[in-house]
């Protein structure tokens, strides 16, 4: 028997075939350009933990001229002094980096989304122990991440050195996170004097951050 026009056998899987690559080279990408906006729309716009991000009073602030033994603007690089900042607190309160002059510091840009920030954060912890009796300040940077958020890492890890946040970013552009790779975790190494001794990208064990620490850590007597 004769098939009506238009009405053969493979017209249904052909035209079931014609939908699914409409669905691949259009809906598709459509869907994930979707998902990358929101993604940056999120990232852009999520809130603080009911702090103003914009706050005028926070980020970067001048190093005093009589806290800046080098002379020449501070940028961070080894042997130059670290750029100061205000930051607030998950609680908060504030800090400043310029007030833990005499002290050895380690400044540390992480956020609770990232793999290798997590996997160094148990090195950091036991570092802090082992050498606050010898006056070492470790200050973890949270980048942009709400109070509850680095609340909730902190008791996950067990952290008790000072935690800030940059809420808008200003530091991770002044600081030039991760050099090449542009990435965090980034640590700087900070000695009594402010000046920037060594500095890392990437996560570090417990030999990098050993050998490191060298280099500000005061001398033990004897």
């Amino acid at each position: 028997m004769e098939l009506p026009a238009g009405d053969n056998l493979g017209e249904g899987p052909q035209r079931r075939r014609a939908w699914a690559g409409v669905l691949r080279s259009v809906v598709l990408p459509l869907g994930i350009l979707a998902v990358i906006l929101g993604g940056l729309w999120y990232w852009d716009s999520r809130g603080d933990g009911g702090t103003v991000a914009d706050d005028e009073r926070f980020g970067t602030v001048e190093l005093p001229t009589d806290k800046n033994p080098t002379g020449k603007p501070p940028v961070t690089q080894v042997g130059r002094a670290a750029p100061d900042f205000l930051l607030e607190t998950p609680k908060g309160g504030t800090l400043r980096l310029s007030d833990l002059q005499g002290q050895p510091v380690v400044v540390n840009f992480w956020a609770s989304w990232c793999p290798p920030c997590r996997a160094e954060m148990p090195e950091l912890v036991a570092a802090y122990e082992r050498y606050q009796n010898q006056g070492l300040v470790i200050v973890g940077i949270n980048l942009q991440e709400p109070d509850d958020t680095v609340l909730d890492f902190a008791e996950e890890f067990g952290i008790d050195f000072p935690l800030v946040i940059d809420r808008d970013g200003e530091l991770a552009d002044v600081w030039r996170l991760g050099g090449p790779i542009q990435g965090i975790p980034t640590s700087y190494f900070i000695d009594g004097t402010g000046v920037i001794r060594d500095l890392y990208y990437g996560p570090m064990t417990e030999k990098t951050l050993e050998e490191r620490l060298a280099k500000i850590l005061p001398e033990e007597p004897g």
